[in-house]
């Protein structure tokens, strides 16, 4: 499989421009939580910031769900830099869904963002609507694979939301793996996924996931000890931490002891961005001759 084309798992505090990703959620509060970071990251960037929510969610209940995650950006919604829209662009319920309309209304929204002075548009999009009757759930999914290239392409960056409690578990599999990226479903939580010989770590590494990340780690890289004294062949090659908000010195230095007991065969390559590389080289990885570090 080609690793590139395998959905990627990011905080939702490490959405870039041009980023379209989605969001399986089965908490209100949690969700408003990391609606709440990524518009407070939006907006510091300059951004407008859009929530495409259901009819029931005012801009008043808006400011009050921020304001109660810690973010209070009532301001933002005064003065239109953050907005609360109620409708859904290329559906309703007479008509159905058009996807060509819906990602016009992406476009548009876009080169006025920009004719108003912002640096780009980045948006939420409650899925709700998708789960009512009359919704093609195949169309829905082509829908979603197809927009990645012109989000891309346009600097459009788009979280879609997807209530679990809605939604069959095989649709939200076919609808996950249209995306590019899936945000993590709640703010400081930690991920690793194994695809092929490589290793991803999304999240943060801190004394909240310090035990799931040594864990992990320790099953991926151990020897279980072979009766014919060979080594294992399905250790990973790469370790990938691009994705890492944070990492606290127990989890470097857990990384490179752990390296350390590899095999003097076995190289284990750790793609890091440069404040990671810093911390585990400080922690003693010119010492492991198993270690190679260098920046994704």
């Amino acid at each position: 499989m080609d690793s590139s084309s395998v959905t990627r798992t990011v905080s939702v505090t490490r959405m870039n421009s041009g980023d379209h990703a989605c969001l399986g959620f089965d908490d209100d509060e949690t969700r408003w939580e990391l609606r709440a970071a990524y518009a407070d990251i939006g907006l510091s960037r300059g951004e407008q910031v859009i929530f495409f929510t259901d009819r029931a969610t005012t801009p008043a209940l808006a400011a009050e769900q921020l304001s109660s995650s810690g973010f209070p950006l009532g301001p933002a919604l005064m003065d239109g830099r953050l907005a609360v829209v109620n409708e859904v662009p290329g559906y309703d319920p007479a008509n159905g869904f058009d996807p060509a309309e819906r990602a016009q209304t992406w476009v548009e929204l876009t080169d006025k963002a920009r004719h108003d002075g912002f640096s780009g548009i980045r948006v939420v999009g409650d899925m709700g609507w998708a789960a009512e009757p009359g919704v093609d759930q195949d169309l829905l999914v082509d829908y979603e694979a197809g927009l990645s290239p012109l989000f891309a392409e346009i600097g459009f960056t788009a979280i879609c939301e997807y209530d679990r409690r809605r939604f069959g578990k095989s649709l939200l599999g076919r609808i996950r793996d249209a995306h590019p990226k899936r945000v993590l479903r709640r703010l400081g939580a930690l991920d690793v996924t194994r695809t092929g010989t490589e290793l991803r770590v999304a999240g943060d590494v801190d004394l909240a996931t310090r035990e799931e990340f040594d864990s992990a780690l320790a099953h991926a890289l151990a020897d279980p000890g072979r009766s014919d004294g060979s080594d294992r062949s399905d250790r990973p090659g790469v370790l990938d931490l691009t994705e890492l908000c944070f990492m606290d010195v127990h989890g470097a230095s857990t990384l490179v002891r752990l390296a350390g007991r590899l095999p003097l065969g076995h190289l284990l390559t750790v793609r890091c961005r440069p404040e990671q590389d810093k911390l585990i080289r400080l922690c003693g990885a010119a010492v492991v001759p198993q270690l190679v570090l260098g920046e994704g």
